[in-house]
Protein backbone atom coordinates (compact mmCIF):
# COMPACT_ATOMS: atom_id res chain seq x y z
CA UNK A 1 0.00 0.00 0.00
CA UNK A 2 2.85 2.36 0.81
CA UNK A 3 4.39 1.69 -2.60
CA UNK A 4 1.05 2.46 -4.19
CA UNK A 5 0.89 5.87 -2.56
CA UNK A 6 4.52 6.53 -3.42
CA UNK A 7 3.98 5.96 -7.12
CA UNK A 8 0.69 7.84 -7.09
CA UNK A 9 2.39 10.94 -5.66
CA UNK A 10 5.18 10.68 -8.18
CA UNK A 11 2.65 10.45 -10.99
CA UNK A 12 0.93 13.58 -9.62
CA UNK A 13 4.21 15.53 -9.75
CA UNK A 14 4.75 14.51 -13.34
CA UNK A 15 1.23 15.65 -14.20
CA UNK A 16 1.90 19.05 -12.59
CA UNK A 17 5.16 19.42 -14.48
CA UNK A 18 3.39 18.54 -17.71
CA UNK A 19 0.75 21.21 -17.12
CA UNK A 20 3.43 23.76 -16.23
CA UNK A 21 5.29 22.92 -19.43
CA UNK A 22 2.10 23.27 -21.49
CA UNK A 23 1.38 26.68 -19.94
CA UNK A 24 4.95 27.76 -20.63
CA UNK A 25 4.68 26.74 -24.29
CA UNK A 26 1.33 28.50 -24.67
CA UNK A 27 2.74 31.65 -23.06
CA UNK A 28 5.81 31.67 -25.33
CA UNK A 29 3.66 31.13 -28.43
CA UNK A 30 1.29 33.97 -27.51
CA UNK A 31 4.10 36.35 -26.60
CA UNK A 32 5.87 35.71 -29.92
CA UNK A 33 2.85 37.21 -31.72
CA UNK A 34 3.14 40.55 -29.90
CA UNK A 35 4.90 42.32 -32.76
CA UNK A 36 3.03 40.70 -35.68
CA UNK A 37 -0.49 39.93 -34.47
CA UNK A 38 -1.23 41.76 -31.20
CA UNK A 39 -4.92 40.76 -31.09
CA UNK A 40 -4.02 37.08 -31.36
CA UNK A 41 -1.33 37.68 -28.74
CA UNK A 42 -3.93 39.09 -26.33
CA UNK A 43 -6.24 36.12 -26.92
CA UNK A 44 -3.40 33.66 -26.29
CA UNK A 45 -2.29 35.38 -23.09
CA UNK A 46 -5.84 35.47 -21.74
CA UNK A 47 -6.09 31.74 -22.47
CA UNK A 48 -2.92 31.13 -20.45
CA UNK A 49 -4.38 33.08 -17.54
CA UNK A 50 -7.61 31.09 -17.78
CA UNK A 51 -5.85 27.72 -17.88
CA UNK A 52 -3.48 28.52 -14.99
CA UNK A 53 -5.65 27.03 -12.27
CA UNK A 54 -3.17 27.97 -9.54
CA UNK A 55 -3.12 31.62 -10.61
CA UNK A 56 0.65 31.63 -10.13
CA UNK A 57 3.69 32.59 -12.13
CA UNK A 58 2.15 32.04 -15.60
CA UNK A 59 -0.77 34.28 -14.73
CA UNK A 60 1.71 36.89 -13.53
CA UNK A 61 3.81 36.60 -16.70
CA UNK A 62 0.69 36.82 -18.85
CA UNK A 63 -0.51 39.96 -17.07
CA UNK A 64 2.88 41.62 -17.59
CA UNK A 65 2.77 40.76 -21.29
CA UNK A 66 -0.84 42.00 -21.54
CA UNK A 67 0.28 45.34 -20.09
CA UNK A 68 3.00 45.60 -22.73
CA UNK A 69 0.89 44.60 -25.74
CA UNK A 70 -1.96 46.89 -24.63
CA UNK A 71 0.49 49.78 -24.47
CA UNK A 72 1.79 48.98 -27.95
CA UNK A 73 -1.78 48.88 -29.30
CA UNK A 74 -2.66 52.20 -27.65
CA UNK A 75 -5.33 50.48 -25.54
CA UNK A 76 -4.36 52.50 -22.48
CA UNK A 77 -7.43 51.73 -20.37
CA UNK A 78 -6.73 48.00 -20.77
CA UNK A 79 -3.07 48.69 -20.03
CA UNK A 80 -3.95 50.35 -16.72
CA UNK A 81 -6.41 47.60 -15.81
CA UNK A 82 -3.81 44.87 -16.32
CA UNK A 83 -1.09 46.95 -14.64
CA UNK A 84 -3.19 47.39 -11.52
CA UNK A 85 -3.54 43.60 -11.33
CA UNK A 86 0.24 43.27 -11.67
CA UNK A 87 0.82 45.77 -8.85
CA UNK A 88 -1.56 43.98 -6.48
CA UNK A 89 -0.60 40.42 -7.50
CA UNK A 90 -0.32 38.09 -4.52
CA UNK A 91 0.90 34.52 -4.87
CA UNK A 92 3.54 32.42 -3.15
CA UNK A 93 5.36 31.86 -6.46
CA UNK A 94 5.85 35.61 -7.03
CA UNK A 95 8.00 37.45 -4.50
CA UNK A 96 8.24 41.18 -3.81
CA UNK A 97 11.42 41.45 -5.82
CA UNK A 98 9.60 40.25 -8.94
CA UNK A 99 6.77 42.70 -8.31
CA UNK A 100 9.17 45.59 -7.88
CA UNK A 101 11.06 44.65 -11.03
CA UNK A 102 7.82 44.48 -13.03
CA UNK A 103 6.59 47.88 -11.80
CA UNK A 104 9.97 49.54 -12.31
CA UNK A 105 10.27 48.20 -15.86
CA UNK A 106 6.76 49.38 -16.70
CA UNK A 107 7.46 52.94 -15.52
CA UNK A 108 10.78 53.08 -17.37
CA UNK A 109 9.18 51.89 -20.62
CA UNK A 110 6.06 54.09 -20.40
CA UNK A 111 7.57 57.57 -20.76
CA UNK A 112 5.83 58.05 -24.13
CA UNK A 113 2.41 57.05 -22.85
CA UNK A 114 -0.06 60.01 -22.87
CA UNK A 115 0.40 62.11 -19.75
CA UNK A 116 -3.05 61.39 -18.28
CA UNK A 117 -2.52 57.62 -18.40
CA UNK A 118 1.07 57.85 -17.21
CA UNK A 119 -0.07 59.96 -14.27
CA UNK A 120 -2.71 57.39 -13.31
CA UNK A 121 -0.14 54.59 -13.52
CA UNK A 122 2.27 56.52 -11.32
CA UNK A 123 -0.47 57.20 -8.77
CA UNK A 124 -1.32 53.50 -8.69
CA UNK A 125 2.35 52.62 -8.21
CA UNK A 126 2.80 55.15 -5.41
CA UNK A 127 -0.36 53.98 -3.65
CA UNK A 128 0.56 50.28 -3.79
CA UNK A 129 4.19 50.76 -2.76
CA UNK A 130 3.27 53.12 0.10
CA UNK A 131 1.74 50.13 1.90
CA UNK A 132 5.18 48.58 2.37
CA UNK A 133 7.85 51.29 2.28
CA UNK A 134 10.38 48.95 3.82
CA UNK A 135 10.33 46.80 0.68
CA UNK A 136 9.44 49.39 -1.96
CA UNK A 137 10.93 52.67 -0.71
CA UNK A 138 12.99 53.40 -3.84
CA UNK A 139 10.13 52.59 -6.21
CA UNK A 140 7.70 54.67 -4.13
CA UNK A 141 10.11 57.60 -4.18
CA UNK A 142 10.63 57.38 -7.95
CA UNK A 143 6.89 57.16 -8.64
CA UNK A 144 6.12 60.18 -6.44
CA UNK A 145 8.90 62.27 -7.97
CA UNK A 146 7.94 61.35 -11.55
CA UNK A 147 4.31 62.19 -10.86
CA UNK A 148 5.27 65.50 -9.25
CA UNK A 149 7.36 66.25 -12.36
CA UNK A 150 4.28 65.71 -14.55
CA UNK A 151 2.35 68.12 -12.33
CA UNK A 152 5.17 70.65 -12.61
CA UNK A 153 5.08 70.40 -16.41
CA UNK A 154 1.37 71.26 -16.16
CA UNK A 155 2.21 74.27 -13.92
CA UNK A 156 0.09 72.80 -11.10
CA UNK A 157 2.25 74.31 -8.36
CA UNK A 158 -0.06 73.51 -5.44
CA UNK A 159 -0.30 69.82 -6.36
CA UNK A 160 3.48 69.57 -6.78
CA UNK A 161 4.01 70.88 -3.26
CA UNK A 162 1.38 68.58 -1.70
CA UNK A 163 2.79 65.59 -3.61
CA UNK A 164 6.39 66.22 -2.52
CA UNK A 165 5.75 67.08 1.14
CA UNK A 166 5.36 63.43 2.33
CA UNK A 167 8.42 62.45 0.29
CA UNK A 168 10.39 65.27 1.88
CA UNK A 169 9.31 64.10 5.33
CA UNK A 170 10.44 60.56 4.46
CA UNK A 171 13.83 61.84 3.27
CA UNK A 172 14.41 63.60 6.57
CA UNK A 173 13.52 60.62 8.74
CA UNK A 174 16.30 58.98 10.73
CA UNK A 175 17.26 55.79 8.88
CA UNK A 176 18.43 53.02 11.25
CA UNK A 177 20.00 51.12 8.35
CA UNK A 178 22.23 54.05 7.47
CA UNK A 179 20.63 54.53 4.03
CA UNK A 180 21.82 57.93 2.88
CA UNK A 181 19.05 60.05 1.44
CA UNK A 182 21.05 63.07 0.33
CA UNK A 183 20.37 62.41 -3.35
CA UNK A 184 16.65 61.94 -2.76
CA UNK A 185 16.53 65.11 -0.68
CA UNK A 186 18.26 67.02 -3.49
CA UNK A 187 15.64 65.82 -6.00
CA UNK A 188 12.80 66.90 -3.69
CA UNK A 189 14.32 70.33 -3.12
CA UNK A 190 14.92 70.74 -6.85
CA UNK A 191 11.25 70.04 -7.62
CA UNK A 192 10.02 72.40 -4.91
CA UNK A 193 12.45 75.05 -6.10
CA UNK A 194 11.08 74.82 -9.64
CA UNK A 195 7.50 74.91 -8.33
CA UNK A 196 8.17 78.05 -6.28
CA UNK A 197 9.88 79.63 -9.31
CA UNK A 198 6.85 78.94 -11.51
CA UNK A 199 4.69 80.48 -8.77
CA UNK A 200 7.14 83.43 -8.49
CA UNK A 201 7.35 83.06 -4.72
CA UNK A 202 10.85 84.52 -4.62
CA UNK A 203 11.19 84.43 -0.83
CA UNK A 204 10.64 80.66 -0.83
CA UNK A 205 12.82 80.29 -3.92
CA UNK A 206 15.64 82.03 -2.10
CA UNK A 207 15.31 79.86 1.02
CA UNK A 208 14.96 76.63 -0.97
CA UNK A 209 17.87 77.52 -3.27
CA UNK A 210 20.32 77.91 -0.41
CA UNK A 211 18.97 74.75 1.26
CA UNK A 212 19.48 72.82 -1.97
CA UNK A 213 23.03 73.93 -2.70
CA UNK A 214 24.00 73.26 0.91
CA UNK A 215 23.40 69.50 0.49
CA UNK A 216 26.74 67.73 0.39
CA UNK A 217 27.88 64.20 -0.43
CA UNK A 218 25.49 63.82 -3.34
CA UNK A 219 26.08 63.56 -7.07
CA UNK A 220 22.97 64.68 -8.94
CA UNK A 221 22.45 64.49 -12.72
CA UNK A 222 23.62 67.53 -14.67
CA UNK A 223 20.08 68.35 -15.79
CA UNK A 224 18.86 68.53 -12.17
CA UNK A 225 21.79 70.66 -10.99
CA UNK A 226 21.27 72.92 -14.01
CA UNK A 227 17.59 73.42 -13.16
CA UNK A 228 18.48 74.30 -9.55
CA UNK A 229 21.03 76.89 -10.67
CA UNK A 230 18.66 78.33 -13.28
CA UNK A 231 16.04 78.89 -10.57
CA UNK A 232 18.71 80.54 -8.43
CA UNK A 233 19.65 82.82 -11.31
CA UNK A 234 16.03 83.92 -11.74
CA UNK A 235 15.83 84.61 -8.01
CA UNK A 236 18.91 86.84 -8.23
CA UNK A 237 17.32 88.65 -11.19
CA UNK A 238 14.28 89.36 -9.03
CA UNK A 239 16.53 90.82 -6.33
CA UNK A 240 18.58 92.64 -9.01
CA UNK A 241 21.84 91.10 -7.87
CA UNK A 242 23.21 91.06 -11.42
CA UNK A 243 26.68 89.75 -10.63
CA UNK A 244 25.34 86.74 -8.72
CA UNK A 245 22.72 86.15 -11.42
CA UNK A 246 25.39 86.19 -14.12
CA UNK A 247 27.61 83.73 -12.24
CA UNK A 248 24.70 81.40 -11.43
CA UNK A 249 23.32 81.34 -14.98
CA UNK A 250 26.85 80.71 -16.23
CA UNK A 251 27.13 77.63 -14.01
CA UNK A 252 23.63 76.47 -15.00
CA UNK A 253 24.52 76.73 -18.68
CA UNK A 254 27.66 74.63 -18.15
CA UNK A 255 25.68 71.85 -16.47
CA UNK A 256 22.97 71.90 -19.13
CA UNK A 257 25.59 71.87 -21.87
CA UNK A 258 27.50 68.96 -20.30
CA UNK A 259 24.29 66.94 -20.08
CA UNK A 260 23.11 67.86 -23.58
CA UNK A 261 19.94 69.34 -22.09
CA UNK A 262 17.91 71.47 -24.57
CA UNK A 263 17.25 73.98 -21.77
CA UNK A 264 20.78 75.28 -22.34
CA UNK A 265 19.43 77.53 -25.13
CA UNK A 266 16.96 79.27 -22.84
CA UNK A 267 19.57 79.51 -20.11
CA UNK A 268 21.99 81.16 -22.54
CA UNK A 269 19.42 83.90 -23.14
CA UNK A 270 19.36 84.72 -19.42
CA UNK A 271 23.13 84.55 -19.35
CA UNK A 272 23.44 87.18 -22.09
CA UNK A 273 21.09 89.63 -20.35
CA UNK A 274 22.66 89.29 -16.90
CA UNK A 275 26.15 89.54 -18.36
CA UNK A 276 25.31 92.97 -19.75
CA UNK A 277 23.49 94.10 -16.60
CA UNK A 278 26.38 93.01 -14.38
CA UNK A 279 28.68 95.34 -16.28
CA UNK A 280 30.95 92.47 -17.26
CA UNK A 281 33.24 92.97 -20.25
CA UNK A 282 33.29 89.22 -20.95
CA UNK A 283 32.64 88.35 -24.58
CA UNK A 284 30.27 85.44 -24.06
CA UNK A 285 30.37 84.25 -27.64
CA UNK A 286 34.16 84.10 -27.68
CA UNK A 287 34.15 80.96 -25.51
CA UNK A 288 34.10 77.63 -27.41
CA UNK A 289 31.07 76.29 -25.50
CA UNK A 290 28.90 79.31 -26.42
CA UNK A 291 30.33 80.17 -29.85
CA UNK A 292 28.56 77.15 -31.32
CA UNK A 293 25.18 78.69 -30.44
CA UNK A 294 25.76 82.22 -31.74
CA UNK A 295 24.10 81.42 -35.08
CA UNK A 296 21.22 79.40 -33.59
CA UNK A 297 17.94 81.06 -34.63
CA UNK A 298 16.79 81.64 -31.03
CA UNK A 299 20.12 83.16 -30.00
CA UNK A 300 20.71 85.43 -33.02
CA UNK A 301 18.59 88.29 -31.54
CA UNK A 302 20.55 88.09 -28.29
CA UNK A 303 23.85 88.18 -30.15
CA UNK A 304 22.59 91.28 -31.95
CA UNK A 305 21.54 92.77 -28.62
CA UNK A 306 25.07 92.41 -27.28
CA UNK A 307 26.58 94.05 -30.36
CA UNK A 308 24.13 96.97 -30.22
CA UNK A 309 24.77 97.48 -26.51
CA UNK A 310 28.56 97.43 -26.87
CA UNK A 311 28.35 99.98 -29.72
CA UNK A 312 25.84 102.25 -27.91
CA UNK A 313 23.50 101.81 -30.89
CA UNK A 314 20.08 102.70 -29.46
CA UNK A 315 18.20 102.28 -32.74
CA UNK A 316 19.52 98.77 -33.36
CA UNK A 317 19.03 97.82 -29.73
CA UNK A 318 15.36 98.82 -29.86
CA UNK A 319 14.67 96.83 -33.02
CA UNK A 320 16.47 93.78 -31.64
CA UNK A 321 14.80 94.09 -28.23
CA UNK A 322 11.39 93.62 -29.85
CA UNK A 323 12.52 90.18 -31.04
CA UNK A 324 13.95 89.37 -27.64
CA UNK A 325 10.72 90.30 -25.85
CA UNK A 326 8.90 87.66 -27.87
CA UNK A 327 11.14 85.02 -26.27
CA UNK A 328 10.10 85.98 -22.73
CA UNK A 329 6.37 86.63 -22.91
CA UNK A 330 5.85 84.46 -19.80
CA UNK A 331 8.86 85.84 -17.89
CA UNK A 332 7.98 89.33 -16.57
CA UNK A 333 10.97 89.30 -14.22
CA UNK A 334 13.30 88.86 -17.19
CA UNK A 335 11.46 91.42 -19.32
CA UNK A 336 12.43 93.98 -16.69
CA UNK A 337 16.04 93.27 -17.65
CA UNK A 338 15.44 94.66 -21.13
CA UNK A 339 14.01 97.91 -19.77
CA UNK A 340 16.97 98.30 -17.42
CA UNK A 341 19.42 97.51 -20.22
CA UNK A 342 17.77 100.08 -22.47
CA UNK A 343 18.00 102.70 -19.75
CA UNK A 344 21.68 101.88 -19.16
CA UNK A 345 22.33 101.97 -22.89
CA UNK A 346 20.77 105.41 -23.26
CA UNK A 347 22.87 106.65 -20.38
CA UNK A 348 26.03 105.27 -22.03
CA UNK A 349 25.01 106.75 -25.37
CA UNK A 350 24.31 110.13 -23.75
CA UNK A 351 27.74 110.29 -22.13
CA UNK A 352 29.54 109.09 -25.26
CA UNK A 353 27.69 111.52 -27.54
CA UNK A 354 27.93 114.55 -25.22
CA UNK A 355 31.60 114.21 -24.27
CA UNK A 356 33.12 116.15 -27.24
CA UNK A 357 30.73 119.11 -26.87
CA UNK A 358 30.63 122.19 -24.66
CA UNK A 359 26.95 122.90 -25.35
CA UNK A 360 24.45 120.42 -26.71
CA UNK A 361 20.83 120.88 -27.75
CA UNK A 362 18.33 118.73 -25.86
CA UNK A 363 16.41 118.35 -29.09
CA UNK A 364 19.50 116.78 -30.60
CA UNK A 365 19.76 114.37 -27.68
CA UNK A 366 16.11 113.44 -28.12
CA UNK A 367 16.80 112.31 -31.69
CA UNK A 368 19.95 110.41 -30.66
CA UNK A 369 18.41 108.65 -27.66
CA UNK A 370 14.94 108.29 -29.22
CA UNK A 371 13.15 109.70 -26.16
CA UNK A 372 11.16 112.82 -25.26
CA UNK A 373 12.47 115.91 -23.46
CA UNK A 374 11.41 114.76 -19.99
CA UNK A 375 13.35 111.53 -20.46
CA UNK A 376 16.41 113.47 -21.62
CA UNK A 377 16.16 115.57 -18.45
CA UNK A 378 15.97 112.43 -16.32
CA UNK A 379 18.92 110.79 -18.06
CA UNK A 380 21.04 113.93 -17.75
CA UNK A 381 20.26 114.20 -14.04
CA UNK A 382 21.12 110.54 -13.58
CA UNK A 383 24.40 110.93 -15.47
CA UNK A 384 25.34 113.94 -13.33
CA UNK A 385 24.33 112.28 -10.06
CA UNK A 386 26.34 109.16 -10.89
CA UNK A 387 29.37 111.26 -11.73
CA UNK A 388 29.68 110.08 -15.33
CA UNK A 389 28.83 113.48 -16.85
CA UNK A 390 29.92 116.97 -15.75
CA UNK A 391 27.10 119.19 -16.97
CA UNK A 392 24.14 121.37 -16.05
CA UNK A 393 20.76 121.78 -17.68
CA UNK A 394 19.60 125.07 -19.17
CA UNK A 395 15.91 124.32 -19.53
CA UNK A 396 15.10 127.87 -20.57
CA UNK A 397 17.25 127.58 -23.70
CA UNK A 398 16.88 123.82 -24.04
CA UNK A 399 20.58 123.00 -23.89
CA UNK A 400 22.98 120.92 -21.85
CA UNK A 401 26.08 122.84 -20.80
CA UNK A 402 29.21 120.80 -20.14
CA UNK A 403 31.20 121.85 -17.09
CA UNK A 404 34.71 121.29 -15.89
CA UNK A 405 35.10 119.82 -12.46
CA UNK A 406 35.85 123.23 -10.95
CA UNK A 407 32.62 124.64 -12.37
CA UNK A 408 30.30 122.23 -10.66
CA UNK A 409 27.65 124.16 -8.71
CA UNK A 410 26.39 123.59 -5.17
CA UNK A 411 23.21 121.86 -6.35
CA UNK A 412 25.19 119.38 -8.41
CA UNK A 413 27.59 118.80 -5.52
CA UNK A 414 24.62 118.08 -3.29
CA UNK A 415 23.30 115.54 -5.79
CA UNK A 416 26.71 113.93 -6.14
CA UNK A 417 27.13 113.68 -2.37
CA UNK A 418 23.68 112.18 -2.05
CA UNK A 419 24.50 109.68 -4.78
CA UNK A 420 27.75 108.68 -3.05
CA UNK A 421 25.81 108.13 0.15
CA UNK A 422 23.22 105.96 -1.67
CA UNK A 423 25.97 103.93 -3.36
CA UNK A 424 27.75 103.36 -0.05
CA UNK A 425 24.49 102.23 1.55
CA UNK A 426 23.83 99.92 -1.39
CA UNK A 427 27.29 98.33 -1.10
CA UNK A 428 26.82 97.85 2.64
CA UNK A 429 23.47 96.18 1.98
CA UNK A 430 25.03 93.82 -0.59
CA UNK A 431 27.83 92.82 1.79
CA UNK A 432 25.35 92.18 4.60
CA UNK A 433 23.14 90.15 2.26
CA UNK A 434 26.06 87.92 1.24
CA UNK A 435 27.16 87.49 4.87
CA UNK A 436 23.64 86.31 5.74
CA UNK A 437 23.71 83.89 2.79
CA UNK A 438 26.96 82.34 3.96
CA UNK A 439 25.58 81.83 7.47
CA UNK A 440 22.35 80.14 6.36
Amino acid sequence: MEDYYYYEDDYGDEEGESQDSALGDAYSTAKSLMGTNPLQCVAGLLAVERDDSSGGKWTFKSLKALVKVSRQMGAYEDMLRYYERVCTFNHKDVDKGSLQKAMTKFIDESQRVPVDYLGRALRTTAEVTSRDLKAYSRLWFNAKVKYATLLLDANDVGSVISEIEPVLAWCKEEDPLGFKKGSQLFFCYALLLQAYTVGRDWKKVRDMFFSTISIVNTIAPSRVVGSVLECGGKMYVCYRDWQSAFQTFSAAFRYYNEGGDPRRINCLKYLVLTCLLSGSDVDLFAAPETRAYEEVAEIVPFSGLVKAYRRNDVQRFLSTADLVRQCFTAEPAVLVCLDLLLDNLRLRALVAFASPYERLSMQRLQSVLLVDKDEVDRLCLRAVSEGVLRAKLDNENGVVIMNGESEVGPETERLLAFDRWVNALHEFNKRSYKDIERNL
